[in-house]
């Protein structure tokens, strides 16, 4: 479970930068065109939609096997957990957020102003999700 848990949280904080640092800014750029960028938006946003039930289930099954030995807020190791769940709502909500209005914004308005008003959503995103590989490699 550690390792497919440590695999999901990698890859899913990989590609949220991945869309932060090169996608949306070549897009903004007119650099994709828009079944590119639609393409590409699309299997991140499934793959966000995953990637918290998969870390939800792995974490809480190496909850329960004891990974967390003292009472949350009581320790280092403890609060870092707790840091973690916290980002990883926030990861959550932000990445599903922000390729839901890209896509709905490729369609109605087009590539380049798309990806201009989602850009900042995507870039606090990609922060959240490095934030979050910090926390659980300092873990």
């Amino acid at each position: 479970m550690d390792i497919l848990h440590v695999l999901v949280a990698g890859v899913w904080a990989g590609w949220t930068v991945f869309m932060a640092v090169l996608v949306v800014p070549a897009a903004r750029d007119g650099r994709l065109r828009a079944d590119a960028l639609s393409w590409l938006t699309g299997r991140f946003t499934r793959f966000s939609q995953i990637a918290p039930i998969v870390m939800l289930l792995t974490g809480g099954y190496m909850a329960s096997q004891g990974a967390i030995t003292e009472a949350p807020l009581n320790s280092l190791q403890g609060q870092l957990v707790m840091t973690m769940i916290v980002l990883w709502l926030v990861l959550s909500g932000l990445s599903n957020v922000a390729s839901r209005r890209l896509l709905a914004s490729v369609e109605s308005s087009g590539v380049e102003p798309a990806a201009r008003s989602t850009a900042m959503i995507f870039y606090v995103a990609g922060g959240v999700a490095l934030a979050l590989l910090l926390v659980g490699g300092w873990l």
